[in-house]
């Protein structure tokens, strides 16, 4: 089985975050949300593969940011991954409210560039 290099998913990670944000200016938030959500996955996973640790699950993404924020002393990042998976289960549910989604949007996008800057 061939894996992306961390550099690879550093790169689709910025890619999804810059089409997300094209995806929500046309109206299409359904594909935005999933963008965003697929954004700070990708960052995770390659935060992930950097210190070997396991990424192959939402739950395994779980444990990455739990360590992190851990490691980094950042507890405020775990919220920051729940706000991103709450993008996730918009895109399949439609429970967003669009205030949440402008206030969010933002805040996943912050936690995207602070990932991807460690």
């Amino acid at each position: 089985m061939t894996t992306f290099a961390q550099s690879r998913h550093a790169d689709i990670a910025r890619y999804f975050l810059d089409k997300s944000a094209r995806e929500f200016t046309t109206g299409d938030e359904l594909n935005g949300a999933e963008l965003l959500w697929g954004a700070a996955a990708h960052a995770l996973i390659a935060v992930a593969l950097e210190h070997g640790w396991h990424y192959d699950s939402q739950g395994a993404l779980r444990y990455v940011i739990r360590q992190l924020a851990s490691l980094h002393g950042r507890p405020q990042w775990f919220s920051d991954f729940n706000t991103a998976e709450s993008f996730h289960a918009h895109f399949y549910h439609g429970r967003l409210a669009a205030n949440e989604i402008v206030s969010d949007r933002p805040k996943v996008a912050r936690f995207v560039n602070r990932l991807l800057s460690l």
